[in-house]
């Protein structure tokens, strides 16, 4: 590594131990695997596509560790939080509970002696009281009846009207708003569903005719392809065996698809995706629309 490289990877190395975290935890904070962490920090791209993309991670995982607080920023936060309230109403509950076992006096009602005056003015109070009930309950029924024995000899039974003949449309009129009309139901109406619209992908909305591309340089067979975007988007892919991929990308992640060429690759915005076929970069022209076909070359020997 040269020495720009040899700083990075010892800031790297130093601002992982800061934050206190392995390999493995680095790792999956960053989206990268451990192997590739280890060759961030002693050196190797065996496990990266390209040295560009060793390089694109070292600034990302780098930027990440920057903005990570430190230890002794969590602790003094910590320090700085008021103590729960919860926490001090049990300690107020345990003192309490501990002056009360020192000072609690055995007044249970089973240890006094029994006062037998007051006892007997108790029953009779209570005897009193019955009477007094029973004489009041009795009263109401006695009445009662009195009100009865009064009210039915002067009452009357109401005296029915004599029947009145009615003119014809009269009669027709009373038997008509006599009967109840008949209640007929409105009919049940199903309720009309809207159709379900289906979920269309990006990929039927590229319509454009494929643009040819082809990478820089060659060294490696155009078996598969790498794509990395730079920010949330949909790549479809077709290989030359005519098997269709959707890859769903967020921003910064990268992924390989392995198939036979021809390939060809599209995305709403082919501005934000990176394409690497055969171990190098494909320079993507601003006006090839939102389709490029990548075709296999010879390697270079």
């Amino acid at each position: 590594m040269d020495e720009s490289a040899l700083d990075e990877a010892q800031t790297l190395k130093n601002l992982r131990t800061e934050a206190g975290l392995d390999i493995a935890q680095l790792a999956a904070m960053a989206n990268l695997s451990p192997g590739q962490v280890r060759q961030l920090e002693e050196g190797g791209d065996s496990n990266f596509y390209s040295p560009q993309i060793k390089a694109q991670s070292m600034r990302r995982v780098l930027r990440m560790l920057h903005n990570q607080p430190s230890p002794q920023d969590l602790w003094a936060q910590s320090l700085a939080e008021p103590t729960p309230k919860s926490v001090n109403v049990i300690d107020d509950i345990i003192r309490l509970s501990e002056k009360n076992q020192h000072t609690t006096l055995d007044t249970s009602l089973a240890r006094r002696s029994g006062n037998p005056l007051k006892l007997t003015l108790g029953l009779g109070a209570l005897l009193v009281l019955v009477f007094v009930l029973l004489n009041w309950q009795e009263s109401q029924t006695v009445q009662q009846k009195l009100f009865a024995e009064w009210v039915e000899p002067t009452a009357t039974k109401p005296q029915e009207p004599a029947p009145v003949q009615a003119k014809p449309s009269e009669a027709t009129a009373t038997v008509s708003e006599a009967v109840s009309p008949v209640v007929v139901p409105a009919p049940v109406v199903a309720p009309v569903l809207a159709p379900v619209k289906e979920s269309v992908s990006d990929c039927k909305q590229l319509k454009a005719e494929p643009t040819p591309a082809a990478p820089v340089s060659v060294n490696k067979p155009g078996t598969y392809v790498y794509v990395l975007a730079s920010k949330d988007m949909q790549v479809c892919l077709d290989d030359g065996k005519r098997v269709s991929s959707v890859v769903n990308l967020k921003a910064g992640e990268g992924k390989s698809i392995h198939g036979a060429s021809p390939w060809v690759i599209g995305a709403v915005d082919m501005a934000a995706l990176q394409v690497y076929f055969q171990g190098a970069k494909v320079l993507i022209s601003p006006d090839a629309g939102q389709r490029i076909v990548l075709k296999e070359q010879a390697l270079n020997h």
